[in-house]
């Protein structure tokens, strides 16, 4: 396995740790808005962010094996 291939796996989990974590948040955040508790700025900002990041770093993935199939 090249260290492409390994960087390409590493970027590719983080990616879908990032949206599980994102899609937690936000389920987290509507449940605390709906029983009225102040909603902690992390989680906010995990729901907030979390999937705009994932998406890149899925993005990322897909052009990079774009551009690795092509050159060969």
């Amino acid at each position: 396995m090249s260290t492409a291939s390994k960087t390409l796996t590493i970027i590719s989990r983080l990616a879908i740790i990032v949206a599980v974590i994102s899609a937690l948040a936000l389920i987290g955040t509507l449940v605390l808005y709906f029983q009225h508790i102040a909603i902690p700025p992390v989680i906010m900002a995990f729901a907030v962010w979390g999937l705009p990041v994932a998406f890149v770093l899925a993005a990322v993935v897909v052009i990079s094996n774009i551009l690795k199939r092509r050159n060969l």
